[in-house]
């Protein structure tokens, strides 16, 4: 890792922002921003998960906290050095985001990536009747995001050259007849705050993940989810260490999975040694058959996808 970020906030863009609402609101009782019916808290701070109406059903922004104008500057200097356009964000989105600078580039799968520096605090202490203990955010910023990469060099390029994160372990596994290849990385203390995967799906987002700061609350969640009738993907299980979460996945509105957890490591970024991983999960994450069906199809799409690539290419 050469920079210091933390991941700040999500921008979706939803066909149904109502159900996105119960979803948010409801099921995983998170407060509603001030003054806003489509942004959400997380802690503190005055947002953390954005809703936008938009026909895509998938992830539109990522915002990355530089943390001072020093880290800002520097981020855009090595973005343009590596060829990444980058553009000063006009006032109207820097006042839907809440910060004082931003600007955007854009990564190679398209995600408008925000750099910023202050976001503006929440105005009331941050209480959730489904996370009584709250999440793990602050300074390293919540969770993390893992994105479709459909050319992984690419991503990788832009993310660890261009961006300055670092690697903290590269993954090679199999889930059933899928091969799944991707890379975990790292821009502060946190274990990943991003994830790349070369997989078979249309969409740029494979699933967000928000860290309760009580285990009880992801058991808690986990029924709610159930009860709520909402597709879970992968049961309760923990991914192996260095990571150690013990989490479960279910499906968003849009189709894209969430992921809700506890317990995750930190780690020293300056002394930090690539590791290798062949598993997902120590145990537990068990795929429902919604989710067998759904990559199945996924893998269809894709081996049609590349036959008739094949079939046109000149020759």
């Amino acid at each position: 890792m050469t920079s210091s970020y933390s991941l700040g906030y999500l921008v979706f863009a939803v066909r149904r922002p109502d159900r996105w609402t119960r979803f948010l609101g409801t099921t995983l009782g998170l407060p509603a921003a001030t003054g806003s019916a489509t942004a959400w808290r997380l802690d503190e701070a005055a947002h953390r998960l954005i809703v936008v109406e938009g026909d895509a059903d998938d992830l539109q922004a990522m915002g990355l906290d530089a943390h001072d104008e020093a880290g800002l500057e520097r981020a855009v200097e090595r973005l343009t050095r590596h060829g990444v356009v980058v553009r000063e964000a006009d006032d109207a989105l820097r006042r839907a985001r809440r910060v004082q600078q931003l600007v955007v580039a854009t990564d190679p799968q398209g995600t408008s990536v925000e750099l910023f520096v202050g976001l503006a605090d929440a105005d009331a202490e941050f209480a959730s009747a489904r996370f009584g203990g709250g999440f793990r955010a602050g300074p390293l910023g919540f969770g993390h995001a893992a994105l479709v990469a459909d050319d992984l060099p690419a991503m990788e390029r832009f993310y660890v050259d261009a961006l300055g994160f670092g690697v903290t372990e590269r993954l090679r596994t199999r889930a059933g007849p899928l091969e799944i290849e991707g890379a975990f990385l790292h821009c502060n203390r946190r274990h990943h705050s991003l994830a790349l995967f070369d997989m078979p799906l249309r969409k740029r987002v494979h699933h967000f993940m928000l860290q309760a700061n009580r285990l009880a609350d992801v058991g808690a969640a986990f029924e709610q989810v159930r009860r709520d009738r909402m597709p879970v993907s992968l049961g309760l299980g923990q991914h192996p260490d260095p990571d150690g979460t013990f989490s479960f996945y279910a499906e968003t509105p849009s189709g894209f999975d969430f992921e809700i957890g506890w317990g995750g490591a930190e780690i020293d970024p300056q002394a930090w040694l690539v590791q290798q991983s062949t598993v997902a999960s120590a145990w537990g994450h068990q795929p429902t058959p919604r989710l067998q069906l759904k990559v199945a199809q996924a893998m269809v799409g894709r081996w049609v996808s590349r036959s008739l690539s094949r079939a046109w290419a000149p020759r």
